[in-house]
């Protein structure tokens, strides 16, 4: 069985922590309804997790996952979604390189 990275590859572009913190805010507050339904308990459990954690939990391997678990599951994410996770991400890159 291949895993959810393997499938969506395009997925492990969320490398540090930070990115992934970032796609966590924009996954809590963005999306379809269903999309709230489904990712937001599910990023802010992740969230939880990782400040429990004493750095064994790896976020932004985490957060792919879930990216990638909920394309295998519902095909697609909104477009509402797709813009804010792109814009968020990219906006944080360009702003690292600065």
């Amino acid at each position: 069985m291949s895993s959810h990275t393997t499938k969506y590859p395009f997925f492990n572009l969320i490398e540090t922590e930070e990115q992934a913190e970032l796609a966590i805010s924009a996954l809590t507050h963005f999306g379809s309804a269903r999309e709230k339904k489904v990712l937001r308990p599910e990023a802010l459990s992740l969230q939880q997790d990782f400040m429990r954690s004493d750095g064994s939990v790896k976020l932004a391997e985490a957060v792919n996952n879930l990216l990638a678990g909920y394309l295998e599951y519902y095909g697609e994410f909104s477009d509402e979604m797709t813009i804010f996770l792109s814009k968020t991400l990219i906006e944080q890159k360009l702003s690292m390189a600065a």
